[in-house]
């Protein structure tokens, strides 16, 4: 995505940037803690170490999403970090070394077996469907979460019409309680305890 199309996505949602006019104190806690945090955290160095990011390269839009999931899977602090599909390997890196405790299981035919066997930990989980995924299966997916405080993650809702329409889908789930759209991700919690909300977020 060029430079140019992403200046003009961050201006048409301009209102929407650093929790402006939310006033639920966890939904601006994720927005200022997590979505818009700018500190350096410990683990950005070592991700970050032999790779020569230039000036230009430090301040891009992809090292600002890697980092995003860091700070995502270190909030959400899951028990499981589950995978369908594929992400970038720089971006599984950084999600995966947010939560070094969490167990990287990969989504798909053979996770019941797992489960069943006892090799998967029961509890809290992050839901992350890859790139590759048909955005037409993210609600089967979805629907597997069940542990109040998960949360699922979907790239590119906005990339097609498609995605789009499956990521409205999702957030709709009766277990979809707080939605966070970001352009690049998708971001459900399923938390019962919380009400029913949605949120446009300047990315």
């Amino acid at each position: 995505m060029g430079f140019i199309y992403r200046r003009w996505i961050w201006l048409r949602r301009f209102r929407y940037r650093c929790g402006y006019g939310v006033h639920s104190p966890f939904a601006f806690d994720f927005l200022t803690g997590v979505v818009y945090e700018r500190g350096e955290y410990y683990a950005y160095r070592e991700l970050e170490a032999g790779r020569r990011l230039s000036f230009f390269r430090r301040g891009s839009h992809e090292l600002k999403c890697r980092r995003f999931l860091f700070r995502l899977a270190n909030y959400v602090h899951p028990v499981t970090i589950r995978l369908y599909g594929g992400l970038s390997r720089g971006e599984t890196e950084y999600l995966t070394k947010g939560c070094s405790s969490a167990a990287v299981v990969k989504g798909g035919r053979n996770e019941r077996a797992a489960d069943a066997c006892g090799t998967v930990p029961v509890g809290k989980e992050l839901l992350v469907a890859g790139r590759d995924m048909n955005p037409e299966e993210w609600c089967k997916v979805a629907l597997r979460l069940s542990v109040d405080g998960s949360v699922g993650l979907f790239p590119d809702i906005r990339v097609s019409e498609d995605a789009f329409h499956a990521w409205e889908k999702v957030k709709r789930l009766p277990q979809a309680t707080v939605s966070f759209d970001l352009y690049d991700y998708g971001i459900v919690f399923y938390d019962r305890s919380k009400q029913r909300q949605d949120y446009m977020v300047n990315f």
